[in-house]
């Protein structure tokens, strides 16, 4: 999935702990922190969402989590109270 989103999209995928150089993790970390807020202990977990959850884009918008499946994830913005999915917010969660 990262060698295709780098041949289709010109995304790099690179998780900060394949990263040996603290240099370049310090760079890395700096250009994500700008492009999208600083991570929180919330978005380092690598369990699944749950219900009830917040999740803090870093984009001024807050959704929570109203529903959970195997294989989706819908959230409620709260500001609206439009419903998504984090697939079709790019988000995800290993």
């Amino acid at each position: 999935m990262r060698a295709a989103a780098w041949h289709k999209q010109g995304v790099v995928v690179v998780p900060l702990d394949e990263i040996f150089d603290d240099w370049d993790r310090a760079f890395l970390t700096g250009i994500a922190t700008k492009l999208y807020g600083a991570r929180t202990s919330a978005s380092r977990k690598s369990t699944p969402w749950a219900e009830g959850e917040v999740i803090d884009r870093g984009d001024g918008e807050t959704w929570t989590v109203v529903a959970t499946t195997g294989k989706s994830v819908t959230v409620q913005r709260d500001r609206d109270g439009a419903l998504a999915t984090l697939g079709q917010l790019g988000e995800g969660r290993p």
